[in-house]
């Protein structure tokens, strides 16, 4: 999508949900202290594990010792849960992401590409937390295709559009798309994390990404 005003084209802007515009620290904390309950990780503890960028398979097999077996039925039951509603209540929306996004919605097309298994329960959740009317395109993987390839379906780029995250991945999908890529440090991955990737741009929560944009 592209619209030209004033002589000058309006670009895109594709931003990631989890991490990104919501906070879903505490949800994803939750879940596995329940699929987990000989864990005593605390809430930081855990976190600052994951912005390391250790993973659940990791975790379990070095501090708890699960199979590889093990993992796999753990695994199977944080898909099952993870996007149930009584867990996505628990998460809440990013200090001043409304007044980014209206700041955005003026200058950009806002798209949302987000890997999430179930697009209904999204969906349900953007308008819950009055997210939703700010995008042109809600697009969810839904675990059948990459966020790249999804965003390349939908979506008319230019090298000037942007993809801002919080993980590697959405650092990738950009770079394959060949559009700027911004990192947002608060979320799921710390910078060092994320430096590996070599975002474009980092900020250190989306309340400062106009500044990034413009």
């Amino acid at each position: 999508m592209r619209n030209r005003t004033h002589g000058k084209s309006k670009l895109n802007i594709i931003f990631d949900l989890d991490g990104t515009l919501i906070d879903s620290k505490l949800r994803l904390y939750n879940l596995f202290s329940e699929l987990v309950p000989l864990s005593e990780l605390s809430f930081d503890s855990y976190w600052n594990l994951k912005r390391r960028g250790i993973g659940h398979e990791v975790i379990l097999k070095d501090y708890f010792y699960y199979t590889h077996r093990d993992y796999q039925g753990f695994q199977n039951k944080w898909l099952s849960l993870i996007e149930s509603s009584a867990y996505l209540a628990l998460d809440t929306k990013i200090n001043n992401v409304h007044r980014v996004l209206e700041d955005c919605n003026g200058q950009f097309f806002l798209h949302l590409c987000t890997a999430r298994q179930l697009r209904d329960a999204a969906i349900s959740q953007l308008k819950r937390l009055d997210l939703h009317d700010y995008f042109v395109n809600i697009l969810v993987t839904e675990n059948k295709i990459s966020k790249s390839d999804l965003i390349r379906q939908n979506v008319n780029l230019e090298p000037e559009d942007w993809m801002v995250g919080d993980t590697g991945h959405d650092v990738l999908a950009g770079k394959s798309l060949n559009i700027q890529t911004c990192s947002v440090t608060s979320g799921f991955l710390g910078k060092e994390s994320l430096l590996k990737y070599g975002p474009d741009k980092f900020i250190g929560s989306i309340s400062e990404l106009i500044a990034v944009v413009r």
